[in-house]
């Protein structure tokens, strides 16, 4: 009985936990994770910007969602673009998502958002 009130407090805790949101003030940043842990990444497009796929280890890390929101206010258009990942094993990889500007740097690319994700928890994968 100990164990199964001491499962349920932890369950309770980890559900009330917030969830881990990145956004482009973490850049630069090394993220500690563990293997099952599931985080946010929240990012906001200016006018003309695009996206470039997000690269990453794909033995560290499974991307689950993506959403993508036009907003409209009083600085003008923006987009915001929001990835959900899951920790599938342990290791390290870096999180590297790039945007494209339309017009004369459409051929250029820079980093929206550069962490380096350190993952424990054992090495099996989920």
């Amino acid at each position: 009985m100990g164990l199964t009130l001491l499962f349920c407090g932890v369950s309770s805790w980890v559900a009330g936990a917030k969830p881990l949101v990145l956004t482009e003030k973490d850049s630069g940043r090394t993220v500690n994770v563990t293997v099952g842990q599931s985080f946010v990444v929240d990012l906001h497009l200016g006018a003309g910007q695009h996206v470039i796929a997000p690269e990453f280890s794909q033995e560290v890390l499974v991307l689950v969602g993506q959403s993508l929101q036009s907003i409209t206010g009083p600085q003008g258009a923006s987009t915001r673009i929001v990835y959900q990942f899951v920790v599938q094993q342990g290791g390290q990889t870096d999180l590297v998502v790039d945007a494209k500007g339309s017009g004369k740097e459409k051929d250029t690319s820079k980093p929206l958002l550069k962490i380096k994700i350190v993952a424990s928890g054992g090495g099996e994968t989920i």
